[in-house]
């Protein structure tokens, strides 16, 4: 899943994630939680709901899509669902994603608390929301690190959010250095990216608390990292195809 741009210059910052998967390219907000719709237009039951839980709180909000709402449920629009999600919820908002033709809902907090989860409701499939109850790994801020199950901690995850087509996302923070005769390749240029967002994440914090003691434990850092964060906006060149032969 590789990135294309982090940009940090008006902290928290953001990064500009591209699917693996499917086209889909996200403007993930560093500090807070959210969950990313597919993209336009959508066909939504009438008097459909979508049960959503916001931050920690006890029990989930729902939202009702009754009649009315929309002049058309079978073609409702990204702007359409923007506006009802943003009336209905309470501490998030929606806002449009994916080149203006998806919705990214968000929790309106910040901070190792902010969380956004899709729980449960009728028309989650209408947004390709999971149905089958797999918790999103990542419901809550972009971080370093991951305890997987009890026990099994991986350090070096970056953490991004879920893809409506289903794909978890992450990234790896990497150890060896790269041939520098390979400046300036995405190869090359995306695992600077990344190391150096790894970097960033766990000089503020934002890291996985069941891996505290193992990144307080940790004595050095990744020595292939690019430089200018967070002053400067690092963009990662596009993939290049494979030469033929």
């Amino acid at each position: 899943m590789p990135i294309k741009q982090i940009d940090l210059t008006t902290a928290p910052g953001f990064v500009i994630q591209a699917c693996a998967t499917c086209p889909a390219e996200h403007r993930i907000r560093l500090d807070r939680g959210g969950v990313d719709t597919k993209r336009a237009p959508f066909s939504i039951p009438e008097d459909s709901t979508l049960d959503v839980r916001v931050d920690d709180e006890p029990t989930p909000q729902t939202v009702t899509f009754a009649a009315g709402a929309f002049p058309n449920f079978g073609a409702v629009t990204a702007v359409q669902l923007r506006d009802k999600l943003t009336a209905s919820l309470v501490g998030a908002s929606a806002s449009l994603n994916l080149s203006g033709e998806g919705v990214t809902i968000e929790s309106d907090s910040t901070g190792p608390d902010s969380r956004l989860e899709i729980t449960g409701g009728s028309a989650r499939a209408a947004f390709k929301f999971p149905t089958n109850g797999i918790p999103d790994p990542c419901a809550g801020r972009p971080h370093l690190g991951r305890e997987i199950t009890p026990g099994m901690k991986n350090l070096d995850i970056v953490c991004l959010r879920r893809c409506p087509c289903g794909a978890n996302e992450f990234l790896v923070r990497t150890w060896d250095a790269c041939d520098a005769r390979y400046a300036g390749s995405h190869f090359y240029e995306h695992r600077r990216a990344v190391n150096a967002l790894a970097v960033h994440f766990k000089s503020l914090g934002w890291i996985d608390p069941a891996c505290a003691a193992e990144f307080a434990a940790e004595t050095e850092s990744p020595s292939d990292v690019a430089p200018g964060l967070p002053a400067s906006v690092i963009n990662i060149p596009a993939p290049q195809p494979a030469a033929e032969g």
